[in-house]
Parts: structure tokens; C-alpha cells; sequence
């Protein structure tokens, strides 16, 4: 839906969001110039338009109020700042009200289009002010510690998440590589890890962020494993084969995994019918496989990645992010398979060793 809009030399600019997911973007005259997910009431965009050179759009969001501050800077200069009311318009609904996105709260017509009693938008912010407060990611790692130690043992949390921090942190790293703004990580207990940033603006961007969580997750496994074989310590061999196992996981091939990411972005840069239809397949046979096994947490997540795949699809290949070249898919898929292979190797040799000096103790 539309959260606000203005003009300026000449131009429309528009930003819209959707509380469900957390996305917001912005269009100057149409064209979706930027596009990120944030839980923030506080949001900065940041692009570069070919008259105007770099632009920054800053605004702040008053659910209380209906109204929203926002400011635009245009080459590191402030050349607009403004106080406005809450749009809101579902694009659905037709008529798009711009006349008073550049008049203040008290300007602004009784008969604007706000709709502060909508329960989505009230829940999202109430969402979004929860989130800036840094202690929750703190509260979010006890409760993780917790919750593990309760269900497996103090020594299994910590080494799982020192483990799940790890991956999260190359995710992370991958984001600012790519010159995107980060957000840091939450600790979700149940769940794992959440790394928050900017949405990737290529198809490679995706694969590349995606890929570096298990990257660094490898070189945890194979650090505590080369650990484990010098000291035959518990704890490293431990870590080393939780690492294994949880990277192992996020590569299955079902989005929104980071396996499923990268899948997405193979079959989307190809546009190949046959390989959506195997990515829905396969998503259908770990839904079936997870809802056997009890994980229904999984499955819900499954279905929110298969609706994101089939609403993506919709999408025209000139419309989405820029696509990988022929290259650039084979060097994925290669890198994947490469990945995937030495998981699955140290994981069983991992195993192997274990079992052996259990049974030799």
C-alpha cells in the first residue's frame, strides 16, 4: 500500500509498503527505484537518479498521529523536509491522493484517505517500536539459551548458538560486501537465525549472501574438526558436527532456506518452467516430510516461501532484479554442489570419529 508521497523538479515520488512482510519501496514516476524490508518506524532509502545524481529519502512514521516526517536529500544536501499524513491506500482501491503529501498534519483535508484504524498498520507499528529497542536481540539470545538448554543441554545451546551466530555473521558480512545496509541479527528460539538488511539488488547479490552463511559455517566445521582430531576434545567435536548438521540443513533446496535462496535465483534467471516446477515439487516433498516428522514450524515456512516463489514468478524478467548470466548460473550451481558435498563429508567423517572413540573409551 501507498504510505506517502511528493514531488519534487518534476517528479513524483511515491513510497509504498507492506506490513505483512516488512517491504517498502519507493518509485520516482512510476519506476521502483529502491526496495528493502524493515521493521523500523524510522527508514531510510538511498539510490541514484541520472538527472538528480544521489538521492536519500529519511522518514519517520507517528501511528499515533497518522502522519509521517520525511526528509530528501539530493547529493548529501537537504533539499525537502515535511510533515504529512498517512496515506495508506491500498492500490487496489483505486485513486492515488498526492495533493497532501506536501502539506503538514494540520493542512491536510478531513477527506484524505487515512486509515489509522486499520489493525495491520496499528500491529506493524507496534511491531516496528518493539524492534527498536536493541535490548530485545539480548532478550532474544537468553531466551535462545534458555530454551536449548532446556530441550538438549547447556553445552548443546552454547555450541549451537555459537554456531547459529557464525552463519548469521557471514550473511551479514556478504550484505555489507555488497554494499547493502545492515540491520544486525536475531536469535529466534525455535527458529534460529535472523540476519536483517537490505533486499539484494541482483540475482548474484542473492546467491552470494546466501551462500556466505554456510561459507563461514564450513570454516567453523572444519576449524573444531582439525580441533577435535588434535585434542579429541567433546565440546569441539561437538560444535564441529552441530555446525555440519545445521549448515547441512539451510541448504536443502526449499525457499526460503538459503538453499532454496539460491535455487530461486537459478530458476529465476533462467525463467525455466521444468526447474520451477522441480522447486515446487521438491518444497511440496519437505512439507510433506516436515508435517510427518511434527515440524510444523518448517512447514509454515515452506508455504510462505512457495507463495513468494509463485508471486514472484508473476513478475516479468525485465521487471525483477538483474537475472545471472550463463556464467554466473554454473559458477552457483558449482559452488552449491561443492558446498553441499564437503558438508556432507565432514559430517560423516565427523560421526565416523566420534562413534569410534566412544567405542574405544
Amino acid at each position: 500500500m501507498q504510505v506517502f508521497s511528493f514531488a519534487y523538479a518534476g517528479r513524483e515520488f511515491v513510497v509504498a509498503a507492506t506490513p505483512a512482510t516488512g517491504e517498502e519501496w519507493v518509485t520516482v514516476d512510476g519506476e521502483r527505484v529502491s526496495h528493502l524490508r524493515n521493521f523500523n518506524p524510522i527508514s531510510e532509502h538511498r539510490f541514484d537518479l541520472p538527472d538528480l545524481g544521489e538521492v536519500r529519502i529519511g522518514f519517520q512514521l507517528n501511528m499515533a498521529t497518522a502522519s509521517v516526517i520525511y526528509q530528501l536529500w539530493v547529493g548529501g544536501t537537504q533539499v525537502l523536509g515535511a510533515q504529512a499524513r498517512l496515506q495508506l491506500v491500498r492500490e487496489e482501491e483505486g485513486a492515488v491522493a498526492t495533493e497532501a503529501a506536501n502539506e503538514t498534519v494540520a493542512a491536510a483535508p478531513a477527506s484524505a484517505p487515512v486509515k489509522n484504524t486499520s489493525w495491520v498498520s496499528l500491529a506493524l507499528v507496534g511491531f516496528k517500536l518493539l524492534k527498536t529497542v536493541q535490548v530485545i536481540k539480548v532478550a532474544l539470545l537468553a531466551a535462545s539459551v534458555a530454551v536449548y538448554s532446556v530441550m538438549f543441554t547447556l553445552e548443546f545451546a552454547i555450541a549451537l548458538i555459537a554456531v547459529l551466530v557464525f552463519h548469521e555473521y557471514g550473511h551479514l558480512r556478504a550484505m555489507k560486501k555488497c554494499g547493502l545496509p545492515t540491520k544486525g541479527m536475531y536469535l529466534i528460539p525455535f527458529v534460529g537465525g535472523l540476519a536483517v538488511g537490505d533486499m539484494p539488488k541482483t540475482r548474484w547479490q542473492d546467491v552470494y549472501i546466501s551462500m556466505m552463511g554456510p561459507v563461514f559455517g564450513l570454516v567453523m566445521t572444519l576449524v573444531f574438526y582439525i580441533f577435535y582430531l588434535v585434542t579429541e576434545s567433546h565440546f569441539a567435536g561437538l560444535v564441529a558436527s552441530t555446525s555440519a548438521l545445521l549448515n547441512l540443513f539451510n541448504l536443502i533446496p526449499v525457499y526460503p532456506l538459503d538453499g532454496g535462496r539460491v535455487v530461486k535465483s537459478l530458476v529465476f534467471s533462467g525463467r525455466n518452467y521444468l526447474a520451477l516446477v522441480a522447486l515446487l515439487s521438491i518444497s511440496a516433498l519437505c512439507f510433506v516430510l516436515a508435517w510427518k516428522m511434527g515440524f510444523y514450524f518448517i512447514t509454515f515456512f515452506i508455504v510462505i516461501g512457495v507463495i513468494d516463489i509463485l508471486a514472484g514468478w508473476r513478475v516479468g524478467l525485465t521487471e525483477d532484479i538483474t537475472p545471472l548470466n550463463r556464467y554466473g548460473i554454473w559458477f552457483s550451481v558449482l559452488w552449491y554442489l561443492a558446498v553441499v558435498a564437503i558438508f556432507e563429508g565432514s559430517g560423516q567423517s565427523i560421526e565416523w570419529l566420534r562413534k569410534s572413540n566412544s567405542s574405544n573409551n
